[in-house]
């Protein structure tokens, strides 16, 4: 009997051993090659030259490496989401993109193919020409997370606060064809300052302009947008006016200037002046408020057009001029 039992287990032994050997063969044939090179486990021998250089670093503490680790997310979180070529339109940039666009698409009296410039500050127009009989034609997009005060915007520091490195303003102006902006001359800002009707009241009022003159200068031609004075409110639709005078009651006409400004001789003077468009306010903040420094705008145009100051179309034949305070600079010599 016990003979009996002893083979009886014995076959069934060399029969289940037989079974789990074929299935084993199969199981090892069906596994792929993986490749573990980024395997990250808990066993400190398999950390490699990754813990050995935070050894040399030597790191003792828990807050000194969640330090080194978060600077490196940093870092590599601003090389793939972030900076010229990434194709995405940084808060610093003014396009991103390699790929060409009309130049209509940037101000209709414009035609020929723009290209992002290779910093992604401005658009190069070097292939655009003008459409029709305007003297020139600038589009415009600019936002800031600072307006700046007037009073304070000599103070270097004050200044960096929110000037920007794009070209707010972009285009084609001149009897000989010159571009906006002039390579390096690419700085945007936007100021406020007070303004005094001619019965005494006084308003706050808002610039936007581009190469400023801080320091020593930046560099000319230079672009402005001249607001009327009083409160701005989101969504409000400014119309380009190159010789109405501002006064304090007509706040609600909504009225802009665009100005080409140059500099012969030493002196600052008027190239162009602005004659039609739009300038949307997409966002402000504080709305509603006389702005002061701080607080945030966004605004965008794509159909200035503007002239010379003397051939401004539509000026009184009996007095051919802009009005001085609309220039606000003596005009330039062409």
């Amino acid at each position: 009997m016990k003979k009996t039992v002893f083979i009886l287990f014995t076959a069934m032994g060399l029969f289940i051993l037989s079974c789990s050997s074929d299935g084993m063969d199969e199981s090892i044939n069906d596994i792929p090659d993986w490749d573990y090179s980024n395997v990250v486990t808990d066993d400190e021998s398999d950390s490699g030259s990754d813990n050995a250089a935070i050894n040399d670093d030597q790191v003792t503490s828990d807050e000194q490496v969640a330090d080194t680790d978060s600077s490196e997310v940093s870092d590599s979180d601003n090389a793939v989401f972030h900076g010229c070529g990434d194709e995405i339109v940084d808060y610093e940039e003014r396009c991103d993109t390699p790929a060409p666009i009309s130049c209509s698409d940037l101000n209709p009296n414009i035609v020929g193919v723009a290209y992002c410039s290779m910093d992604c500050l401005y658009y190069d127009l070097s292939k655009c020409e003008k459409s029709k009989g305007f003297w020139g034609a600038v589009n415009f997009r600019f936002e800031t997370n600072f307006i700046l005060d007037s009073a304070k915007i000599s103070d270097p520091s004050y200044f960096e606060k929110g000037a920007l490195p794009y070209a707010a303003f972009n285009g084609v102006y001149g009897d000989v064809k010159t571009l906006i902006p002039a390579p390096g001359q690419t700085v945007s800002y936007t100021e406020t300052a007070s303004y005094q009707g001619s019965l005494g009241g006084i308003k706050r009022q808002l610039f936007i302009k581009q190469n400023p003159v801080i320091g020593g200068g930046i560099g000319y031609p230079r672009m402005e947008l001249e607001f009327s004075p009083g409160a701005i409110s989101n969504g409000a639709e400014y119309k380009i006016n190159a010789v109405t005078i501002f006064e304090l009651a007509d706040n609600y006409l909504k009225l802009v200037r665009f100005r080409l400004i140059e500099k012969q001789n030493g002196t600052e003077c008027i190239m162009g002046i602005g004659y039609s468009g739009s300038v949307y306010i997409t966002n402000i903040f504080p709305e509603n408020a006389d702005l002061f420094d701080g607080g945030s705008i966004e605004v965008v145009s794509n159909n200035i057009d503007f002239y010379y100051p003397t051939e401004v179309p539509g000026l009184d034949e009996n007095n051919p001029e802009v009005p001085a305070e609309t220039l606000k600079y003596p005009v330039c010599t062409k």
